[in-house]
């Protein structure tokens, strides 16, 4: 048996037992705690009552929605359907997205690197509790990537743009990234479209919308994010991560990533994927308190996915150091702790890890417009060396 051929195998037999293991970690989270909340939502929104939290109260409560109203249209469809069965059924078509965006991010993989791949991918935490909890995170990152999938053709791209901003904030820093990039124009049309959608339901929805527009400030201030979340130990960090200014510092350094992504993505366009996902790892910091929110690493996966692609094209040594790197990073990223204010820092350490191996790789191997024309470059020359 050839040595892919093992590989392969062990790989099965791993991503077997990362299954079961996620599995039995999904198995101790509560089922549908985030879906829920969308269905009761798409319940008072058919039965005109208030869907939202009101002004006064505690926020954070189970079943508590917290997006736009037309975010809960969709799930006016689950409605014909018991709260407990609409859970299974969203849990379902999780699974499946979930499933499909796998297979598109580590299809390019060599056969043998495929089932340790997807044995990260299924026991990848922030995956798991987004699949359990159901949330739309992953909805929002798998028409993300649709959108810049589909970046030649300028209106299928905005529309997709536009539902991935629309429904959940978490890629906002796209759309610096976009303008950056000098793709201002899909930026327009998704803004365009966003505002029709806004325009179209508002006769429908306008009572709602103010009622979301009201308790946006509130949902903007920590204060009920440090109450639901219960993050305070050690004390001197508590002081730091729960202050006004710290998420607004964050979010400006994230914002101006971004729009540095977009510009290197302009004068590097073969590389341009990677430096969009490399924007999206970035998502969660732009986002009010999101390096707290541990489902929202999922943006992290596409660029783990083309780093890993890369990674695997290296020559021993240095495959077996970046093979390594990624998993420390995958394993930051897997760390949870309640109460500790120290896990936020392990998941940022280990998304700023993943990107400095994604940019490392990339100031490593030759240009692919230098491939094209045959010019000399570091590595090149290297490798002509010592075959000399």
């Amino acid at each position: 048996m050839s040595a892919s051929k093992i590989a392969w195998a062990l790989g099965m037999a791993i991503f077997a037992v990362a299954l079961v293991a996620a599995v039995a970690v999904a198995l101790a989270l509560p089922l549908g705690y985030d879906s829920r909340a969308y269905w009761l939502a798409a319940q008072h929104l058919v039965g005109g009552e208030r869907i939202y939290a009101l002004p006064d109260a505690t926020l954070g409560t189970p079943d508590e929605f917290h997006y736009l109203p037309i975010v809960a249209l969709p799930f006016v469809a689950l409605l014909p359907f018991s709260i407990a069965d609409a859970v299974r059924i969203f849990l379902v078509l999780q699974i499946l997205l979930a499933v499909l965006v796998g297979y598109v991010l580590f299809r390019p993989l060599p056969p043998a690197a495929r089932p340790w791949a997807a044995a990260a991918y299924v026991f990848f935490l922030p995956m798991v509790l987004e699949v359990t909890l159901g949330n739309v995170d992953l909805i929002s990152v798998a028409l993300a990537l649709l959108a810049w999938h589909w970046r030649a053709s300028l209106d299928r791209s905005a529309l997709a743009l536009a539902a991935a901003v629309g429904l959940k904030f978490l890629p906002a820093i796209l759309l610096p990234f976009y303008l950056a990039a000098g793709r201002g124009r899909i930026v327009l049309r998704a803004f365009l479209i966003g505002v029709a959608a806004l325009v179209v339901t508002l006769p429908f929805l306008w009572k709602h919308t103010l009622d979301y527009v009201e308790l946006l400030p509130r949902y903007a201030d920590p204060a009920w994010a440090r109450i639901h979340l219960e993050r305070e130990e050690p004390a001197y960090l508590a002081g730091i991560f729960w202050s006004d200014l710290f998420p607004i510092v964050l979010a400006l350094a994230a914002l101006a990533c971004g729009v540095a992504c977009g510009r290197m993505a302009l004068r590097d366009p073969a590389r341009e994927t990677e430096w969009h996902h490399i924007a999206l790892a970035l998502a969660p910091y732009l986002t009010p308190f999101g390096f707290f929110w541990t489902t929202f690493l999922i943006t992290s996966l596409p660029l783990f996915a083309i780093t890993l692609r890369s990674t695997l094209a290296l020559p021993s040594i240095p495959r077996v150091i970046g093979v390594g790197g990624l998993l420390v990073s995958f394993l930051l990223m897997q760390l949870v702790q309640v109460h500790d204010l120290w896990v936020p820092v392990y998941h940022a350490a280990g998304v700023i890890l993943l990107i400095g191996i994604a940019l490392a790789l990339m100031a490593r191997e030759p240009h692919p417009r230098d491939q094209a024309l045959g010019r000399s470059t570091p590595r090149s020359r290297a490798t002509s060396s010592a075959s000399g």
